[in-house]
C-alpha cells in the first residue's frame, strides 16, 4: 500500500511538473503538450473500443483530432480565416473511405467509435486556446494551469476524503460504475477546489470576480466527477480496469484526464459568457 502510494505520488508529480513547464513556457510547448495528450487519451480510447480493428480509419480519426486543436491553436494566434476549419472535413471525411475496404462487413458496427474521440477528446482540449490566447493572439497559459490546478484539487480532497471518512461506514456515491466513490470524498473535493479557487483568484490566475471563481469550482468539480463516472461506464462496459499503463499508479492518460473532458467545455463556456 505504501509503495503504490509512492509510485503513484512520484508519478504524478513528475508529470504535473511536465504539465506546467510546458503550459506555461511558451505556446510551442503548449501546443506540442496537448498534441500528445489528445493523441494518447485517443489511443487508449480505441484501445479499449477498437482494439486492432479499423486501424486505418483508427489513424485517420487521431489525425482529425490533431487537425481540430491546431485550427483552434492558428486561429487564435495568428487569426487565420475562419474558412480554414473546412480543411477537417478531409480526413474525417476519410476515415468513411477507409471503412470501403474493410475486409470484414461486420466491423461497420464500430465505426461510430471512430467519431467519439474527436468531440469527446480533441474538442475539450482546443477549446483551451480559447483562454491560451488574448484577443491580440498574445499566450499566457495561466488560466488554463488553473482549471487543471482546479480539477487536481478536486482529484486529491476527493481521494483524502473519501479515504478517510468514506471506506468503512461511508456512503457510497455512484456504487453501480465507481464502488470506491463516496459522498464524503465528493465533498471533500468540492471544498478543495473551492480553496483552490480562492487562493488562484487571490494570486491573480484567475482574473474574474470571486464569486466566478468559486462557480468555476463547482462547475469543474461537479462535470468533472461526471466525467469520471463516465470513463467508469466505458471501462465496465468492456471490462477494463485501466485504459494504460503511461503514468505508473494512475493508469492511462484517460484515466488521469477523463474529468477534463465534460469539465472544461462547460467551465470554457462559462467564462468566455461572463467575460466583457
Amino acid at each position: 500500500m505504501v509503495k503504490n502510494l509512492f509510485i503513484r505520488s512520484l508519478s504524478g508529480l513528475i508529470f504535473t511538473a511536465i504539465m506546467v513547464s510546458c503550459i506555461l513556457f511558451h505556446p510551442a510547448t503548449y501546443a506540442i503538450l496537448m498534441i500528445l495528450i489528445i493523441g494518447v487519451m485517443t489511443w487508449e480510447y480505441f484501445r479499449i473500443t477498437l482494439k486492432n480493428r479499423l486501424i486505418f480509419a483508427q489513424i485517420l480519426a487521431i489525425a482529425s483530432g490533431w487537425g481540430l486543436f491546431l485550427l483552434f491553436w492558428f486561429f487564435m494566434r495568428y487569426h487565420i480565416e475562419s474558412k480554414w476549419f473546412l480543411l477537417l472535413l478531409i480526413p474525417s471525411t476519410t476515415i468513411w473511405v477507409g471503412l470501403l475496404y474493410q475486409k470484414r462487413i461486420k466491423e461497420y458496427a464500430k465505426s461510430p467509435y471512430l467519431f467519439i474521440p474527436i468531440l469527446s477528446i480533441a474538442l475539450p482540449f482546443a477549446l483551451t486556446n480559447l483562454l491560451a490566447f488574448d484577443p491580440k493572439g498574445i499566450f499566457s497559459g495561466q488560466i488554463v494551469l488553473s482549471l487543471f490546478i482546479l480539477l487536481w484539487a478536486s482529484d486529491v480532497g476527493a481521494f483524502i476524503f473519501g479515504m478517510s471518512f468514506g471506506q468503512k461506514n461511508g456512503h457510497k456515491l455512484f456504487p453501480s460504475l465507481s464502488p470506491k466513490k463516496s459522498w464524503e470524498g465528493f465533498i471533500g473535493g468540492f471544498l478543495t477546489a473551492l480553496l483552490a479557487a480562492y487562493i488562484l483568484h487571490q494570486v491573480g490566475w484567475l482574473p474574474v470576480p470571486l464569486i466566478h471563481c468559486l462557480i468555476l469550482a463547482l462547475l469543474l468539480h461537479l462535470f468533472g466527477v461526471w466525467g469520471d463516472l463516465a470513463e467508469s461506464q466505458l471501462k465496465r462496459h468492456f471490462n477494463v480496469k485501466d485504459s494504460g499503463k503511461i503514468m505508473p499508479g494512475h493508469g492511462g492518460l484517460l484515466d488521469r484526464f477523463d474529468s477534463a473532458l465534460l469539465a472544461f467545455p462547460v467551465v470554457i463556456v462559462y467564462l468566455k459568457f461572463i467575460s466583457p
